[in-house]
């Protein structure tokens, strides 16, 4: 599938001749790195840790999330190579693309980064209680920081948080956590679980 013709009318070097200023390279460096995979499931587990302050439940929201993370990852790996899509640096060139990092000369479409980063931001809505609203605002700036450094299109971007947002809502519906349903003050009855999004 050849998407060069939409990458022709893609704003993303109008938002990095915007953007971009040495003023703000390092500080979207580190958000597009504390996007990628490895990052994220170390915030994940942080985020289980600090909600949660027990293990077996923190492990179960963490693999909940790790699961989520990889079927992200595989269905990007899958479109990547099913849409051969170009660079920006490939199409446009050194002249009007503006490139921080490792430059990137293939397989542009869909943005893993985006991808992972917004279905962190959809588990932390389900999983969470105190980590709701930074994981959105970490996805739509590791988005902006990917077409920042030149790495992606906007378009790459836009199906990225669709994709990993989508996988992550149909996961997190399709395998709910569980949460305990506490009893009646001075009934003496055990709580028991029911099943539920573990709050």
């Amino acid at each position: 599938m050849d998407l060069s013709p939409l990458y022709l009318h893609d704003p993303a070097p109008a938002i990095q001749a915007l953007l971009c200023t040495p003023s703000l390279d390092a500080a979207m460096e580190v958000v597009t790195v504390a996007c990628e995979g490895w990052a994220l499931v170390l915030l994940a587990a942080a985020i289980t840790w600090w909600d949660a302050r027990d293990w077996r439940v923190a492990a179960r929201r963490a693999l909940r999330c790790g699961a989520i993370l990889l079927a992200v990852g595989l269905l990007v790996t899958v479109a990547k190579q099913l849409v051969v899509a170009p660079r920006p640096l490939q199409l446009l060139g050194e002249a009007r693309v503006r490139v921080l990092l490792e430059p990137l000369r293939q397989h542009s479409f869909p943005s893993g980064h985006a991808a992972a980063a917004a279905a962190l931001a959809v588990w932390a809505a389900f999983d969470s209680r105190g980590a709701r609203r930074w994981p959105v605002l970490l996805a739509f700036l590791g988005g902006l920081s990917r077409v920042y450094v030149g790495a992606h299109w906007v378009l790459d971007v836009c199906a990225g948080w669709l994709l990993g947002g989508g996988v992550a809502v149909v996961c997190c519906l399709r395998w709910p956590g569980r949460r305990e349903v506490p009893a009646a003050p001075g009934s003496g009855a055990v709580p028991v679980a029911g099943p539920a999004r573990e709050v």
